[in-house]
């Protein structure tokens, strides 16, 4: 009987270790730089043979300002944080898979994913928001959440937040946040079918590169 006493309490405090393990490592940002590495990878969404979303007269597509904005952030980080290491899912206007899209970013072992994309609805809905995985962890927060605070501070019609989950299911994730390793974020940098969000995006395009760019670098170098 003492033997099964003594097997039960070392399980107990073994199941216990564990809980606080999976507490620590929930709560705890991770170490980006164990590698020595400050590494990012930038989606643009969609390409090719995807358009994504258009404006209301089709004259504009989602693909095009998504890798417009991405070149741009690019260059921003370039300039301004050299020792940051940037990899592009894509830099010309191909097609790739979701999977493609995060495999590159798992294999080069980045320590941050961004994928920029833009909203469309049937109403007059504008505004900027930011997605991160339903579980909302800490680090994936804090990422969005200094990208958020960037934009907003250039300047967007309405602040939407940082949200968790999707649109349509706050439970699931978008396929580029549940299958990438590391803390990632997916913005939606306003509405194609709205004007006034179009209007913003042309004329603080590289104010919001450059604000994207340095919340990533924020992020990075506070590690």
């Amino acid at each position: 009987m003492k033997r099964k006493s003594q097997g039960r309490l070392l399980l107990l405090l073994l199941l216990a270790a564990a809980a606080l393990l999976l507490y620590l490592r929930q709560d705890t940002p991770p170490d980006y730089q164990s590698d020595g590495l400050l590494r990012v990878c930038i989606d643009a969404g969609h390409g090719g043979d995807d358009p994504g979303a258009p404006d209301r007269d089709r004259t504009r597509f989602e693909k095009d300002d998504c890798l417009s904005m991405t070149l741009a952030v690019e260059t921003a980080l370039r300039a301004s944080h050299p020792e940051i290491e940037v990899l592009l899912t894509r830099t010309e206007d191909t097609y790739l898979k979701l999977d493609e899209r995060c495999d590159m970013a798992n294999d080069w072992r980045a320590d941050l994913f961004v994928s920029i994309h833009r909203n469309s609805a049937q109403s007059d809905a504008q505004g900027v928001e930011i997605w991160i995985p339903s579980g909302k962890p800490a680090a994936d927060k804090r990422l969005a959440q200094a990208i958020f605070d960037g934009l907003k501070a250039v300047g967007v019609s309405k602040a939407r937040g940082v949200k968790g989950g999707t649109a349509a299911n706050p439970t699931s994730d978008y396929y580029v946040l549940g299958h990438t390793d590391m803390p990632s974020c997916l913005i939606e940098l306003g509405f194609m079918t709205n004007a006034e969000d179009n209007a913003l995006l042309d004329r603080h395009h590289n104010a919001y590169a450059q604000a994207i760019a340095d919340a990533i670098a924020d992020t990075l170098l506070a590690q």
